[in-house]
């Protein structure tokens, strides 16, 4: 309400007065182009020394900001490059390990197969040889034996018979086979009773 009536007033004044519109707003036509000049100087000078290095300013920011992005970028391709490679040199280390575990246990189990046949082989040829000197012992035992009883069968014979037996020798030969075949005899008897 007060703007409409602002600009009536000057309108009627206007009309009232015989002077141009600027004259009557208060607006000198001097000074409204030094003004003009004025603020294109200072446009000028702005732009040169201030608005010209701001802007270089920015765009060095703009290049460096883009240089860093840029950068970043390279970086995490090549972090994502040495990932890989580390994943694969990781996965192939883990391979070789499992392939020399594996073969590892196979030089063990053949190991211990080898000193288990080695010690089943020395241990069969351990008996063989035990039995061996058994039987070889138990046939020394039963010719001495034999002999013992020959000369206790000659002994008694002797006594018996009151003569020596030495004279014939086919004789004392057969007489003790037949005490030996009687007391194998007597002996499987008694084992059989047993």
């Amino acid at each position: 309400m007060q703007l409409g009536f602002l600009v009536n007033s000057i309108m009627a004044q206007a009309a009232t007065e015989s002077g141009s519109i600027p004259d009557q707003l208060g607006i000198s036509l001097y000074n409204l182009i030094f003004q003009g000049l004025g603020f294109i100087i200072l446009m000028f000078i702005l732009w040169r020394f201030a608005y010209k290095p701001l802007l270089r300013i920015l765009d060095e920011r703009r290049d460096r900001a883009q240089e860093i992005v840029e950068k970043s970028d390279q970086i995490k391709k090549d972090l994502s490059e040495t990932e890989a490679r580390s994943r694969a040199e990781l996965e192939k280390a883990r391979t070789e390990a499992q392939a020399i575990i594996s073969e590892a246990r196979q030089t063990r189990d053949r190991i211990v197969g080898d000193a288990r046949a080695a010690a089943a082989a020395a241990a069969a040829a351990e008996n063989e040889k035990a039995r061996a000197e058994l039987a070889q012992e138990r046939d020394q035992a039963i010719a001495q034996l034999r002999r013992e009883t020959a000369d206790l069968a000659i002994a008694a014979a002797t006594r018996v018979i009151g003569r020596e037996l030495t004279t014939n020798k086919e004789l004392q030969v057969q007489l003790i086979n037949d005490v030996l075949t009687q007391a194998n005899s007597n002996q499987a008897g008694n084992s059989r009773m047993s």
